[in-house]
């Protein structure tokens, strides 16, 4: 894990507000992904804004195994496409592709190699305190693959 430099922290704010992800006050939503390439029975998505480890609880981000690889939970990517669908500030086409995605595919575990870029990122809590948390950083890209959900058949 290694820290963020100021010129990072500033491109990564221009890819968030490019993809409309981002606010006029340089905020953006933590977990923001864009889908680059449809390869067969998966989808190749980079990642536009930090996702966090730990974050929620049981909607962690990611994890690592033992071997220190790195997954992301492929319930964690539906959570994602739902979020996105109902985000208001996301642009209407991005929001009808992840509603169609959430309601029609189950996503599988992605698993990184251990020496996967990481970043440290500090997020704020209800009450202000910021917490330090693990990152994958926007540019990642992962091959997610997916199923069509059974309960649309």
């Amino acid at each position: 894990m290694r820290r963020v430099t100021p010129q990072e922290r500033e491109h990564w704010r221009a890819l968030a507000r490019h993809h409309g992800f981002g606010s006029a006050e340089n905020r953006f939503v933590l977990g923001r992904f864009v889908v680059e390439d449809r390869d067969g029975d998966g989808l190749v998505l980079c990642v536009v804004t930090p996702i966090p480890a730990g974050l929620g609880g049981e909607k962690r981000m990611f994890d690592r195994t033992p071997a220190d690889e790195i997954v992301v939970p492929g319930r964690w990517w539906q959570l994602m496409f739902e979020n996105v669908s109902e985000d208001v500030s996301a642009p209407a086409e991005m929001r009808q592709m992840a509603a169609t995605m959430a309601a029609t595919t189950v996503c599988r575990d992605v698993l990184l190699p251990a020496d996967s870029d990481t970043v440290e990122i500090g997020v704020p809590d209800s009450q202000g305190h910021v917490a330090t948390f693990e990152a994958l950083p926007p540019g990642t890209r992962m091959r997610v693959s997916i199923g069509r959900n059974p309960s649309c058949a």
